[in-house]
């Protein structure tokens, strides 16, 4: 009785006593680890192409194969987030296509790891030191940031 109470005063004020839909969550592709990072040597081109169509969202998030034929790289910079859709098998600037930050997208494994690419300056800053991530020839890539922060 008390709760059919509470629904009708509910109902009265316009609201409802049925919870929100939870996004639904997104699988990694085939191939995709729960920490993204896995594979980031060989995701590094698309990153890279994100980054030249948007060239101050240098924290990658997430970066794997869709499954759709296009690689999908979130981005974060001082101006939000962003998602990068690169076709899998033309990793070019010229392809990549940066849209706002889909927020509906829920993706396993996202900012497990986050990868802030290089040049610059190790993120880590005052509250720790970002471990580099070095290439095939020992050059710095980059650098894993602490995705809980400071």
């Amino acid at each position: 009785m008390r709760a059919l109470m509470m629904a009708a005063l509910l109902a009265a004020c316009g609201q409802t006593t049925t919870p929100p839909t939870p996004k639904t969550p997104v699988a990694p592709a085939a191939g995709a680890t729960a920490a993204w990072d896995g594979d980031l040597l060989a995701m590094l081109p698309f990153i890279d192409a994100c980054i030249a169509r948007s060239p101050d969202t240098k924290y990658v998030t997430y970066a794997a194969r869709s499954g759709e034929a296009l690689v999908l790289v979130r981005l974060n910079g001082p101006n939000g987030p962003v998602d990068c859709s690169v076709p899998d098998d033309d990793p070019t600037p010229t392809h990549a296509t940066i849209t706002p930050r889909n927020a509906d997208l829920v993706i396993e494994g996202e900012s497990a790891a986050v990868f802030v690419r290089g040049p610059g300056e190790n993120p880590g800053g005052e509250c720790y030191e970002a471990p580099e991530v070095r290439g095939p020839n020992n050059e710095v890539l980059g650098w894993m940031a602490d995705p809980e922060g400071c």
